[in-house]
């Protein structure tokens, strides 16, 4: 299954609506999708009552990216909100007895909040190895060594914020999603985001 893991709506920071953002997905042939708000899980919480109530052919895994002590981590298959600025630890403890999964967002990237504690990506369960809106791409590069070197999973990611920068950091999913994610069944398929759409979703710029 072809999934957009790293999403905003306007919950957080995005510029567009869940609704927006499903009516894109589905557009672009995506069949999974997680709104991974800052965080909060209330975007996705509404993306799985829009889909379930208009039955779109979009599977909903509720996500949040959670703001912690030691940078962003996504966290999957969780249903509840998080502290912002909680510790990392305290934030892996907690998604994980909530039965989630946890993914070191856009490491190496200061700038972006990434983690740089190579102790906090080891305690993790994955890392998102590809981002779509790096400016440089030893990001990318660096991140993907260093999820090879401790045995993580790997995971792409738009990082939209609004509909027009979906679909270039996907994720193929080769099993049912929650499980795909835990077991490492992923490989990723992204590209990298235009700058005109960068400047779109990061700005504003362009917007019509």
């Amino acid at each position: 299954m072809i999934a957009e893991l790293h999403v905003h709506s306007n919950h957080s920071d995005g510029r567009d609506s869940v609704r927006k953002l499903l009516e894109r997905a589905v557009e672009l042939g995506i069949e999974v999708i997680s709104i991974t708000d800052h965080d909060t899980v209330s975007g996705s919480l509404e993306a799985m009552e829009i889909v379930e109530e208009e039955s779109l052919p979009l599977e909903v895994v509720p996500g949040v990216e959670v703001t912690t002590d030691k940078g962003h981590l996504l966290v999957y298959g969780v249903t509840n909100d998080f502290d912002r600025g909680m510790p990392f630890e305290e934030a892996v403890e907690v998604a994980r007895k909530s039965g989630g999964v946890c993914y070191v967002a856009h490491p190496f990237q200061i700038e972006r909040k990434g983690v740089v504690s190579f102790d906090a990506i080891k305690m993790a369960d994955g890392v998102e190895a590809f981002n779509s809106k790096y400016v440089l791409g030893i990001f990318n590069y660096l991140s993907s060594k260093i999820a090879k070197k401790f045995n993580k999973p790997v995971i792409a990611g738009s990082d939209a914020h609004s509909a027009k920068a979906l679909g270039y950091g996907l994720t193929v999913l080769k099993s049912d999603p929650l499980k795909a994610l835990k077991e490492g069944l992923t490989e990723i398929v992204g590209r990298k985001m235009p700058l005109r759409v960068w400047l779109s979703d990061s700005l504003g710029f362009f917007d019509e």
